[in-house]
């Protein structure tokens, strides 16, 4: 008899399976997936009530319990499912949401988006190389930008290793596009995709030659992803000294790009957003105002005034 804003002692803490979970609230919701890997080691894409029909519905009421905060508890990642084997529309919702959380709320990819029909040049580069052994997903993204396809990585098919563009029906050779394209690019490969081209000419001429490059690329691409992995395990291991959300110097690239002992005014613009981009180089995942508080740290301030919470702010927002 109890609104969720006037809980009992007794009601404070309830335990439900997604089938029961309707019109409950809390200030903090604890979601645990109860499916894994099988016995052989391998996923089980096998996800119950989150496979029939109206899955996708439970799910959605489920992670819209919280008003405050959320935890996901899983023994896989999103990169552990292989989206060629999520057929239903709760199972397609759970690696999305999964990847919605591992990213810290970054990764909004959607679950459906109408796709363009492939030419036949892009079904012919399809076939290839997928004949040569590459898990391809055509017309990756979002709509507007999405990329013609994604390589996923031979033993995680849910991680995506590279980018492969063709300049097909719907490459533009503006110079608005040509920006477009050269900023997305650089935007994906910061957070560690690689890109690969493939140009029409080249492929009729050299059809073979080119899904040899490619399959290199990809392999090179899953390698590159591994070692980044490893290392950021590495770089993340030893307990942390620093304080919640301050990794260790190491992990980042480079030294500290400018030096402490300055007031915040004798700093440029410039050189704080350089020095954001540097805390970040660790591919931490941070919300603004813990990227605020390192970077003051980083300064030698011992306070944050509201000079330096301005300029840091702007810093950010660039960065």
């Amino acid at each position: 008899d109890h609104g969720p804003d006037h809980l009992s002692d007794s009601e404070a803490l309830f335990i439900k399976n997604i089938e029961r979970v309707q019109g409950d609230e809390r200030d903090a919701i604890i979601l645990s997936i109860g499916y894994g890997r099988g016995i052989n080691g391998r996923m089980v894409h096998r996800f119950g009530p989150l496979n029939t029909e109206g899955g996708e519905r439970r799910l959605n009421v489920a992670v819209t319990r919280a008003r405050r905060r959320m935890t996901l508890v899983s023994s896989f990642t999103s990169a552990d499912l292989d989206p060629n084997k999520l057929r239903a529309e709760g199972a397609k919702m759970l690696g999305g949401y999964l990847a919605y959380a591992e990213s810290g709320g970054r990764d909004l990819r959607s679950v459906k988006r109408n796709r363009i029909q492939l030419n036949p040049f892009e079904r012919d580069i399809q076939k290839g190389l997928e004949e040569a052994g590459i898990p391809l997903i055509a017309q990756y993204g979002s709509a507007g930008y999405w990329i013609d396809f994604a390589a996923a990585h031979p033993k995680k098919p849910g991680q995506m290793v590279l980018a492969i563009e063709a300049d097909g029906a719907r490459y533009h050779s503006s110079e608005t596009a040509r920006d477009r394209d050269r900023l997305r690019q650089e935007h994906l490969e910061r957070i560690g995709w690689r890109f690969h081209r493939i140009w029409s000419t080249d492929w009729f001429l050299h059809r073979e030659r080119e899904i040899k490059r490619t399959v290199t690329a990809w392999k090179k691409a899953a390698t590159d992803a591994d070692s980044s992995r490893q290392s950021n395990s590495i770089a993340k291991g030893p307990p942390n000294r620093n304080g919640p959300g301050q990794p260790a110097p190491a992990a980042r690239k480079g030294p500290r790009p400018i030096e402490q002992g300055f007031q915040i005014k004798q700093y440029h613009h410039h050189e704080l957003v350089e020095l954001i981009r540097w805390i970040k180089s660790d591919g931490l995942l941070r919300t603004d105002q813990e990227l605020l508080d390192i970077a003051v740290k980083e300064l030698g301030f011992s306070r944050k005034g509201t000079r330096i919470v301005e300029a840091l702010t702007k810093a950010i927002g660039e960065a």
